[in-house]
């Protein structure tokens, strides 16, 4: 079988035939890419890095855990990550940037649509191995570019606030009513208590109440020590589910408490935002190298492909 094989000193003597053509055509990626670097606006980038809370910070239940004093996991896991990303991309963050800082006024662009385009464009998010995220806004205003990032880090935190603010409303719902569905059964025990006493003649002392002891005081017969067996039970479950109850209504301050905190933090900023001083272009020599080479290369293949049709011809 006939292989193919390529002579690397035919290709060079057939560039070489065209050097003309070859030069003619890097002169003019050497010309339009100093002419690009000479015209093009100077870009600033303002960049944040930070760490998100993890979740467990704003359950009470877990946080005032009889068993626990503070919960170990103070930083945001994978999938809580995810959500703060989620949240960040949103079209809300979006439409705040483009609210905040006036951004389709100032660029003078024709459409809300166009605007979120180009914020969408200008915004980079960019999670690190060290569970952090990193938030980039670039423009060629400085001082727009850090105000656009400052507003979209604030509208996202107070959006992923907001998600646990409405689950601490629902839990302190779902707290008053197993508080109400306990109320009405310790008012049917109250009931239940009192006809025993009734029933049997227990007054003469308010025992047995938390022990288990009778006073000498009263006389202990075969009827009244089935009441007082009754009157034991119950009391003892209503002690369970007074303390219960007490619990409940500790835990529904302790929501309550996390509602009327003044503003919590959720990205615990590691660095940034801050106004650039320094432009984040492409240095001009590494923009007029990589125009050079490309044009060179587009040139040689220009004539190695044209010289190949000519030779099938």
């Amino acid at each position: 079988m006939q292989q193919n094989k390529y002579d690397l000193v035919a290709i060079i003597r057939t560039i070489k035939s065209r050097g003309k053509l070859v030069l003619s055509i890097t002169a003019l990626g050497l010309i339009a890419s100093v002419l690009f670097v000479s015209l093009r606006p100077n870009e600033y980038t303002s960049e944040a890095s930070i760490i998100v809370k993890g979740f467990m910070n704003f359950d009470r239940n877990q946080l005032f855990n009889d068993n626990t004093l503070f919960t170990k996991d103070v930083f945001a896991k994978d999938y809580e990550l995810d959500k703060a990303m989620t949240i960040l991309e949103s079209g809300d963050v979006k439409g705040y940037i483009n609210e905040t800082v006036q951004y389709q006024k100032v660029k003078n662009l024709s459409s809300d649509e166009v605007a979120f385009r180009k914020i969408k464009n200008s915004f980079k998010l960019k999670r690190t191995d060290n569970y952090d995220i990193e938030a980039k806004f670039t423009d060629t205003d400085p001082k727009l570019a850090h105000a656009a990032l400052e507003a979209a880090l604030y509208k996202a935190e107070s959006i992923y606030i907001n998600f646990f603010e409405d689950y601490n409303r629902d839990v302190t719902k779902e707290i008053d009513f197993k508080r109400k569905a306990i109320t009405d059964s310790v008012a049917i025990l109250t009931d239940s208590i009192t006809a025993i006493r009734k029933r049997y003649n227990l007054y003469s002392e308010l025992l047995p109440v938390r022990g288990t002891v009778m006073s000498n005081n009263q006389s202990i017969n075969a009827d009244n020590a089935v009441g007082i067996e009754q009157l034991q039970s119950l009391i003892q479950v209503k002690d369970k589910l007074d303390e219960q109850n007490a619990k409940l209504t500790t835990l529904k301050s302790q929501y309550n408490s996390f509602l009327n905190n003044d503003k919590i933090h959720v990205f615990y900023k590691v660095s940034g935002p801050y106004v650039p001083n320094i432009t984040s272009n492409l240095a001009p020599f590494i923009v007029i190298l990589a125009s050079v080479l490309a044009a060179f290369i587009f040139a040689c293949l220009l004539v190695l492909i044209t010289n190949a049709f000519k030779s099938q011809a």
